[in-house]
């Protein structure tokens, strides 16, 4: 596997100076989110700030992972970025266009994986009528507004990644599983397993069950949640051996990125990278 690391980990650090420090301690690729005012399409220097990025990973031989799950990026009300599952036809098509904007503004960077949630069925605290919205009738929404998305990306050689997320549509790995009998087994899209969205599911055992399923999936993000904070844990100071699954992973012949990321631990700097490499057991 490739090990990575998540820029927004480090808020504090801009990703084109942390490429050459990541790469200089080991790290194989980064992964990076959109934020409203920095990298941000909606910018006049957001071509010229990608090519920077792409130019500086090249340089240094490190992958790109562009993570569309960033929090508040199109409501500072809403922590969810979009919702390809809502009952509203309006939100649907304008979280699909969302993603279509992304897919299309980036399809220059050379980057390894998009990775994307599919949002909640409905807002935060709301409650959707069980008669009037069955799991078909979601993963049949699902199917109509990501098939699009996947045939798009195919075409611009860019690899499009579902990542399973707790309380939303497609909450965990074997929802994804399901949801390839809609979209159909043909249609491209890769799976963006998060460990600590497969803790929360109760997914178990975490590593056997992503080698299980490495054909499909395009990256891997690992992390921990602290509930009690509502951030990610540090690594090594959850209760999750990241390590371990590292080494099921790896015997697995996965070789793909492995993603680590702890938000919420920007003041620790560079040291939660070597936190991450220290669980490891690299040459």
């Amino acid at each position: 596997m490739t090990p990575g690391f998540h820029c927004s980990s480090l808020q504090f650090h801009h990703p084109v100076t942390l490429i050459a420090k990541l790469a200089e301690l080991g790290f194989g690729a980064v992964a990076i989110r959109p934020r409203r005012g920095g990298w941000d399409l909606d910018t006049p220097w957001f071509d010229s700030a990608s090519a920077e990025l792409a130019a500086t990973a090249k340089e240094h031989g490190v992958s790109i992972v562009i993570d569309l799950d960033a929090p508040f990026y199109d409501d500072p009300e809403c922590i969810d970025s979009f919702s390809l599952a809502s009952q509203d036809a309006a939100i649907r098509d304008s979280a699909a266009a969302a993603i279509r904007r992304w897919i299309e503004g980036t399809s220059d960077m050379g980057a390894v994986a998009i990775t994307f949630s599919t949002g909640r069925v409905c807002p935060r605290g709301g409650s959707p009528s069980v008669a009037e919205d069955h799991g078909e009738q979601i993963l049949e929404r699902l199917a109509g507004a990501i098939a699009p998305l996947v045939q798009l990306a195919a075409s611009l050689g860019v690899n499009l990644a579902l990542r399973p997320v707790s309380e939303h549509a497609i909450a965990t790995v074997a929802h994804f599983e399901r949801f390839g009998q809609w979209i159909g087994t043909e249609a491209p899209l890769g799976l963006a397993a998060d460990v600590g969205e497969m803790l929360l599911g109760g997914e178990f055992p975490i590593g056997a069950r992503l080698a299980r399923l490495q054909h499909r999936l395009s990256c891997v993000y690992l992390c921990e949640p602290d509930l009690e904070r509502g951030c990610d844990q540090r690594f090594g100071h959850g209760d999750i051996d990241l390590g371990r699954v590292w080494e099921v992973m790896t015997e697995s012949g996965y070789g793909g990125p492995a993603i680590f990321r702890c938000c919420g631990h920007g003041r620790l700097g560079l040291l939660a990278a070597r936190e991450a490499l220290a669980l490891l057991n690299l040459p």
